[in-house]
């Protein structure tokens, strides 16, 4: 009995302590519960919505503008619903709106001298619109100049020894701003430069003649541009062209006989007889510039009376203009007893009325002809004497060659 109530009290204690636990894990977990946080919801808040904005370039209000700055309108924070633009006289510039309706672009250029009217209407993201409107003004050149490009739409084929000649009818003193407005692009690829011969004529070449079979396209937008001291390009030129098969005539003073080869190939030999002691072909690079199948050769040309000593006006056949100063390929029909002997004419290549005539229906506009061992050299302004000057001679006379110290 004693042993049986020894054991029976530790379990009484037992179970007193587990009542004790499980009553504090209860009373703990209300408590923890009622503490929690309660979410709240804050309530919405509303942003206005920003206005539309218009911008145009060249701005409102602006005046001597050039022509050619591209007028453009613009929106932000919305898009545009309608854009009109008209000069004085009412007549509307066309343009176009990109897909997005946020900016507007005119089709043309503007026209010297004109205000336009421009009016803009756009709308916010809510759909509210606004106009704006205003004037753009531009330049009154004091006066134009027009571009004369050659070759040209008359020329559609010429020889490897053709520069690009731009001349223009006025002076042109801000160069630089006149050649960046030039571009040439050929194919195949040819590198070559511009270079100036004077304030109104600029000619383009490449180091060597060109390839043969290259095909060339010129680009001479100066419409727009102030070519300096208020005088503004008149108008923009496009012309493409295509280089002939290599056609290159060669002479030597001495030996007098005229060789043309094609494609590097001599195809002709033609004895000839250049300018007397009195009168020499100029030796150099020539270039036929123009031909006539009757000419009349007149010594007043080139200031000598046809009535003084050495003045002459004689009709000739064949003629194929090879400078300014008046040196031709021609039928001499009077001198072949000295053609490929001695020198008896007054400059020009002087060749048998059969001869002249294959020149002449063989070789033309761009073609070549390289004299040797004769007179002075023949001068880069005397048509198209541009390959007498050295590659690095006719780079320096662009504008925009870098400048050497």
């Amino acid at each position: 009995m004693l042993g049986a109530r020894t054991l029976r009290t530790p379990l009484v204690a037992l179970t007193a302590v587990a009542a004790v636990l499980l009553a504090g894990c209860s009373a703990g977990a209300p408590e923890e519960a009622t503490s929690a946080p309660t979410a709240t919801s804050a309530a919405p808040s509303t942003q206005p919505v920003p206005a539309a904005v218009v911008s145009v370039d060249p701005p409102l209000g602006a005046t001597d503008v050039d022509p050619v700055t591209p007028l453009s309108v613009r929106a932000g924070h919305g898009k545009l619903t309608a854009v009109t633009v008209t000069a004085a006289d009412g007549t509307p510039l066309d343009g176009a709106l990109d897909p997005a309706g946020s900016t507007w672009t005119a089709a043309t250029d503007l026209a010297y001298g004109t205000t336009y009217s421009v009016s803009v209407t756009a709308a916010d993201a809510a759909g509210t619109t606004s106009t704006t409107s205003g004037t753009v003004g531009t330049v009154t050149p004091r006066t134009l100049t027009m571009p004369t490009v050659f070759p040209n739409a008359d020329t559609p084929v010429v020889g490897v020894g053709q520069p690009i000649s731009i001349t223009f009818d006025e002076d042109v003193t801000d160069r630089a701003a006149v050649e960046r407005r030039l571009s040439v692009v050929t194919t195949p690829a040819v590198a070559g430069s511009w270079s100036w011969l004077s304030d109104r004529t600029v000619h383009y070449r490449p180091a060597d003649f060109w390839p043969a079979y290259t095909h060339v396209a010129v680009d001479v937008d100066t419409y727009g541009v102030d070519v300096g001291e208020g005088i503004h390009g008149q108008a923009s030129k496009h012309v493409e062209f295509d280089i002939g098969p290599k056609k290159v005539a060669v002479v030597d003073a001495e030996e007098l006989q005229l060789r043309l080869y094609v494609d590097d190939a001599l195809v002709r030999t033609m004895p000839t007889s250049l300018g007397k002691d009195s009168s020499p072909t100029p030796s150099g690079t020539y270039v036929v510039m123009q031909q006539s199948r009757q000419y009349t050769m007149d010594s007043s040309t080139y200031g000598v009376p046809t009535d003084a000593p050495g003045g002459y006006r004689t009709p000739v056949d064949y003629a194929s203009r090879l400078s300014n100063s008046g040196i031709f390929v021609h039928a001499a029909p009077w001198s072949v007893g000295d053609q490929g002997s001695r020198n008896v004419s007054h400059g020009c290549l002087n060749v048998s009325t059969a001869n002249a005539g294959w020149f002449y229906d063989n070789f033309g506009r761009g073609d070549v002809v390289q004299v040797a061992g004769a007179g002075g050299t023949l001068e880069e302004t005397d048509g198209f004497g541009d390959w007498n000057v050295g590659w690095e001679e006719w780079v320096a006379g662009s504008a925009l060659a870098p400048t050497v110290t």
